[in-house]
């Protein structure tokens, strides 16, 4: 094992509910503890709780702190009042995406909520285009734990369990709280599409808020989820995951997120090139697709028309069991798409596999508005 691997403060709770760890990005985490597809059930029925304390956390400051984040992102920042939020993407100066993100508005900085596997190499090159710039930029993952509790009673699990009022939270807002075992920062956000919650606090409270949402955890249904709940549940919504369905040979274009770009905004790394790819078109889009024979869809499998012509690959697939179906994203020719190509197949371990390529997200969102 390596000598630099982390563990959350939240560790040796995943221990004791006897869950299953692995290294993931240099993080001890859990994958399941009883049984992946119960979890990602639980969450579209119940309520799931989550240990999300591997993301990085990057704090923004200083005089020009929010015309920096408007030239390192590819979002509109100066459209977010104070505790507001929103997903955003560092580009590179070719386009390329190096990470997606959320943002947070706060009173006199903003912070970045970026991939545990990129926060050093987000932090290293926030700071090297940050030098004509009038900003502190600071690393604070390790101040805090991040929990995330998701699904229709997670609004009533905090209620009663952590006695706060969130009833007035609008989706993608946040708010401070203060209460008698200590103050702590919760979103209207998540990863799921499910109504939710993120719950950010010190790393020593961190225990004593998870054992507070579980003290009920029979009458509101509440399940421990690990990584494999998490990716399925995202994957049932469409949402991209960086280092599969997008990264540094991907740009927004082709991904589909010309919706996190504001070419208007004014100038910021990677504008050019994005516009430029935006007028001519993508070679290639981001799809969605429901396999209609029997097979699994693994990252990198080639995707083929009927005629076997190669039109791109997959970038990730499993088994929703909320749709009781095979399902999957990956990357196609645009030409394919616009001749109205619908029928794929998947190479499956040297076999062609029927698919069908399919709407995004593959489940209705039921977050608030």
């Amino acid at each position: 094992m390596q000598e630099d691997i982390r563990k959350t403060p939240l560790y040796s709770i995943h221990l004791s509910l006897g869950a299953k760890i692995v290294d993931f990005h240099g993080w001890l985490m859990p994958v399941e503890y009883k049984s992946i597809l119960a979890e990602a059930i639980a969450v579209r029925k119940s309520c799931g709780v989550f240990d999300a304390s591997h993301m990085g956390e990057i704090e923004i400051s200083g005089s020009q702190a929010q015309q920096f984040v408007q030239y390192v992102l590819t979002n509109d920042v100066s459209l977010l009042p104070e505790g507001s939020m929103q997903y955003n993407l560092i580009c590179a100066e070719d386009g390329g995406i190096l990470d997606d993100l959320m943002v947070y508005r706060k009173k006199s900085s903003f912070s970045l909520v970026v991939n545990a596997s990129n926060t050093a190499q987000d932090y290293n090159w926030l700071r090297n285009h940050s030098r004509s710039f009038d900003v502190e930029i600071k690393d604070v993952s390790s101040e805090y734990a991040l929990i995330a509790v998701q699904g229709p009673m997670a609004e009533s699990v905090l209620r009663e369990n952590l006695k706060v009022s969130l009833n007035g939270l609008n989706y993608m807002h946040f708010i401070q709280i203060n209460s008698n075992f200590g103050s702590f920062l919760i979103s209207r956000s998540g990863y799921t599409g499910e109504d939710g919650f993120e719950i950010f606090v010190a790393g020593d409270l961190a225990g004593m808020v998870w054992e507070k949402i579980f003290s009920k955890a029979e009458e509101f249904g509440i399940f421990a989820c690990g990584l494999g709940a998490r990716d399925i549940l995202r994957l049932e919504m469409g949402y991209p995951l960086c280092g599969n369905d997008i990264g540094r040979d991907i740009n927004p274009v082709e991904a589909g997120l010309l919706w996190a770009v504001k070419l208007d905004k004014g100038d910021f790394v990677g504008k050019s090139i994005i516009e430029g790819i935006k007028s001519r078109g993508p070679e290639k889009q981001r799809i969605g697709f429901v396999m209609q024979d029997k097979g699994v869809a693994r990252q990198n499998y080639g995707i083929f028309s009927s005629e076997h012509k190669h039109l791109g690959k997959v970038t990730s697939g499993g088994y929703s069991p909320n749709l009781d179906k095979f399902i999957g994203m990956g990357y196609v020719d645009k030409s394919f798409l616009a001749a109205g190509g619908r029928e794929i197949f998947i190479d499956i371990r040297g076999k062609m596999r029927k698919a069908a390529v399919a709407k995004i997200p593959f489940i209705a969102a039921k977050t608030k508005p």
